[in-house]
């Protein structure tokens, strides 16, 4: 078994994801790809990072795999990958600060900790992408990393992270919410359509909002349905980590809104 930095470029280096829905699907594809081999990733504007274990044969397969996944969602061409082995745990260590500091090293206009693009929410139980477990599979090649790791890289201080309680969620507001609810499944943000990531975003946020005690009629006008589809998404039985996700995701907002205000630079 190998591990491989794979980088994907645009072509003549144009955007590849320009909004918030196409970054987002380009994670699904990634997760959905790359399954139990994805160790890391992170989508910038106009490339990819990807981190893969799998066996030396399999390699180029998953590398041409996921380039046609990520060129159906792509806006512009993307060339095939750059591989680079991975050669001891020191370079996987350093490769997991490198992945997560994109964001901010791109200057992308949002905190690292709240990229979509980036894997920091999976590594840390904020979003849940099936077919992929990053946080499991990352932790058995690096038995030794720990949370405050993985913030130190997206400037965050190294307090634990832990799910917004209820009484947390009532002093939030109803768009942020929808906001967490739909990130933690990477879901299109404006909830539209009616597949399952979207409808699995609307029980989310239907369940958390009754946590919160938002009415049925406030959080149909949020997610654009009836107030009898909010009462079927109240129902809804949902996996608990999907809740907890969400609620996570909460935690990483509140954490980023702590932050001093950062220095003007001089003119």
């Amino acid at each position: 078994v190998q591990t491989v930095h794979l980088t994907f470029s645009a072509e003549g280096r144009l955007a590849l994801f320009p909004d918030e829905a196409a970054r987002r699907r380009a994670v699904r594809a990634l997760a959905r790809v790359g399954g139990d081999a994805l160790l890391l990733f992170c989508v910038v504007d106009d490339h990819v990072h990807v981190v893969v274990r799998s066996e030396p044969d399999r390699t180029g397969r998953l590398a041409r795999a996921l380039l046609l996944a990520l060129r159906a969602v792509a806006a512009d061409g993307i060339l095939p990958a750059h591989l680079r082995p991975v050669t001891d745990r020191a370079h996987l260590q350093w490769l997991v600060r490198y992945v997560l500091h994109q964001p901010a090293k791109h200057a992308l206009g949002t905190h690292p900790a709240l990229w979509s693009g980036s894997c920091l929410p999976d590594l840390v139980g904020a979003r849940v992408l099936p077919g992929a477990a990053l946080a499991a599979t990352l932790a058995a090649q690096l038995p030794r990393l720990r949370q405050r790791t993985l913030f130190e890289a997206v400037g965050l201080p190294p307090q634990p992270l832990e799910p917004v309680t209820d009484e947390q969620l009532r002093g939030l507001g109803l768009a942020d919410l929808v906001a967490a609810s739909s990130a933690a499944v990477a879901a299109d943000p404006a909830l539209a359509g009616r597949d399952a990531t979207t409808t699995t975003a609307r029980s989310i946020a239907a369940q958390l909002g009754s946590a919160a005690g938002f009415r049925s009629e406030q959080l149909a006008w949020a997610l654009h349905v009836s107030a009898q589809a909010v009462r079927r998404y109240r129902r809804r039985s949902l996996d608990p980590a999907l809740v907890r996700a969400a609620r996570l995701q909460l935690a990483l907002v509140l954490a980023v809104r702590a932050l001093p205000p950062a220095p003007v630079p001089a003119p």
